[in-house]
């Protein structure tokens, strides 16, 4: 491959992550929220919605971040009255987080809004764009992440309910918390 292909990928890809993050989470999360819950912490009530009542050892490790860093988010939700923990009267080190009502809700708004805004820009294009934009997706994630188990493990959504056999992490390696 070419040197100017690589920067034009490099340049477009970059606007591609940047518009997606913006329009699908920031501006979206300011919106809804008016600012009150971080990224951070919507990605945490995501991960929560998708995987129902979760322990706090399996956040952490589906957040990919440490135990004392998911107690702490959760903490911050608990406070917001978005989510709760419930501790586990036989053994009180395993404590279980679910949303609540008010949670879920939040979290299924959010949810909504993303699929409504990314269906808005994709029936913008047209239909072989939109099947080319799946396609060469699809053909990237599973050419970045052939060789390396460990950063498909990394940057797998682990959809939890929404899980489907049409991954391209899924379809590449066996993982686990794909399907």
């Amino acid at each position: 491959m070419d040197e100017v292909t690589t920067s034009e990928a490099i340049r477009v890809s970059d606007l591609f992550v940047q518009i997606m993050y913006k329009t699908l989470s920031q501006n979206l999360i300011s919106e809804l929220t008016d600012q009150t819950v971080s990224f951070p912490q919507i990605h945490a009530m995501r991960y929560i919605w998708l995987h129902k009542n979760v322990l706090m050892g399996d956040l952490a490790e589906g957040l990919a971040i440490s135990y004392p860093s998911a107690t702490n988010m959760v903490k911050r939700l608990e406070k917001q009255g978005l989510v709760e923990r419930i501790t586990n009267p036989s053994d009180r080190r395993e404590v279980q987080v679910k949303l609540t009502e008010r949670g879920t809700e939040l979290t299924e708004q959010m949810e909504q809004e993303r699929i409504a805004r990314l269906q808005q820009f994709l029936s913008s294009m047209e239909e072989s764009d939109r099947q080319a934009l799946l396609r060469g997706l699809h053909s990237f994630i599973q050419a970045a992440v052939h060789e390396k188990q460990d950063i498909a493990f990394d940057i797998c959504l682990r959809c939890g309910s929404q899980a489907s056999n049409k991954c391209p992490i899924a379809q590449t390696h066996a993982m686990v918390n794909c399907l």
